[in-house]
């Protein structure tokens, strides 16, 4: 699979195009700047944010930072200055002790219509298996409060998801040997929570959710396992909803990874686009093995996966290599998304992926940045990105960014 081909009128604009893959090392540059808009220190700063960030109304920014020598993580917000090209101001809005107010947060927060913040935490709680924790403003602070400690499972990274009447999903991995784990929700009545598992997975039905669920339309969910039985490479599975309220949810497979051409281990979210189709990414697989973008589309009563893209990860390509975030997509049907590995830096990719002008054509390619795994632009991201209405994409880095290595926030601009 070749990466993006443009043709040039003219010798200027071909010595160009020379100079510019000279400076990126080989590899096709398209015009977009990376900023690095954080460096996270270390200590009681923070370092190795694993999840992405969402963001508010003001355009502030929030999202966390994974256990340090100093803390079990923390919650953090980025604020602007007024004007352009001043600087960000970061502030902790909660620090955890890794007791039981919850430890090492990972996966991307979560707004409801109040503006209280929630998140889950892999460690800590009453059993040390994880919680589910609401920030809520109150003045210029916010207080923390767990909703909910795992007692046998802890949750699974992709995060929350909120439907439209206020409910909460998730999912939770026990371990990689059973190979089991659960669908959750979440209700609010009379000020309190009450937990309920809508589906637990086990047996031929597979197990082990790799990321949390996303909502479809018709308020189904979905979400994708590590395991779908001996043999097998994960898959992608539906949740339908229930017909009246209280019933069961009715579970069935969507697709099995076969773990050779059509990819092998999905991680991150799913993207549900405008088409209706499923869009997420694999670890491994494809034609050199080294991960893929695939798409799952409704057909009848059945779903079809093409793969939309296989990454090569040699010399000769320098595409980025084993993605684990899910995708994001804009009004043009292109899709964006972050790979830890290779590239012509060494220390991840940020691509974009523009589906061809005729159907059943390739999609290209196209590399936005070459992460450089040293020095102050970050490396190894891990985490979805996030769009802004004029094109930004914004995300985090798990390392890099100076000497502390304690990762980054940054932006690309269209």
């Amino acid at each position: 699979m070749t990466c993006q081909q443009n043709l040039f009128p003219t010798k200027w604009s071909m010595a160009i195009f020379i100079a510019m893959v000279i400076l990126a090392g080989g590899v096709l540059a398209v015009g977009q700047t990376e900023r690095v808009v954080y460096r996270f220190h270390g200590g009681n700063d923070g370092q190795g944010p694993l999840g992405g960030l969402i963001s508010d109304n003001a355009g502030n920014l929030y999202g966390t930072t994974s256990e340090s020598d100093a803390s079990s993580g923390t919650v953090f917000q980025l604020s602007p200055s007024v004007g352009q090209g001043g600087h960000w101001t970061k502030t902790i809005l909660y620090t955890f002790t890794g007791g039981n107010d919850g430890g090492d947060p990972y996966g991307e927060l979560v707004f409801d219509q109040a503006g209280n913040l929630y998140g889950t935490t892999l460690f800590g709680g009453t059993a040390d298996k994880g919680t589910i924790f609401q920030l809520k403003p109150l003045g210029s602070t916010w207080t923390e409060t767990v909703i909910y400690s795992f007692n046998d499972q802890p949750p699974q990274y992709g995060g929350l998801v909120f439907d439209k009447a206020g409910n909460l999903y998730g999912a939770t991995c026990a371990d990689a040997e059973n190979r089991a784990g659960t669908v959750f929700q979440l209700t609010l009545s009379q000020g309190g929570w009450t937990t309920k598992v809508i589906h637990a997975f086990g047996g031929r039905q597979g197990g082990c959710p790799s990321s949390g669920p996303i909502i479809g339309r018709a308020g189904n969910l979905y979400g994708l396992i590590a395991y779908t039985g001996k043999g097998s490479y994960g898959g992608a599975y539906e949740l339908r909803a229930p017909a009246t309220k209280g019933g069961n949810w009715t579970y069935r497979l969507l697709h099995i990874f076969q773990g050779s051409g059509d990819g092998a281990y999905p991680a991150g979210r799913l993207m549900l686009d405008r088409n209706g189709n499923l869009n997420g990414v694999t670890q491994l697989g494809g034609s050199s093995n080294m991960g893929t973008v695939f798409q799952l589309t409704r057909q009848g009563t059945s779903w079809a996966e093409a793969v939309l893209y296989s990454f090569c990860a040699q010399s000769s390509c320098f595409d980025g290599a084993q993605p684990q975030a899910g995708l994001i997509s804009d009004g043009k049907g292109n899709l964006y998304g972050t790979t830890p590995e290779d590239g012509s830096g060494g220390g991840g990719t940020v691509f974009q992926l523009t589906p061809p002008a005729v159907q059943g054509d390739p999609w290209t390619e196209t590399v936005l940045h070459h992460f450089t795994g040293q020095g102050g632009d970050g490396a190894f991201p891990v985490a979805p990105l996030l769009r802004e209405k004029f094109g930004t994409l914004w995300s985090t880095t798990s390392a890099g960014g100076g000497a502390a290595d304690g990762g980054t926030v940054f932006k690309i601009l269209p």
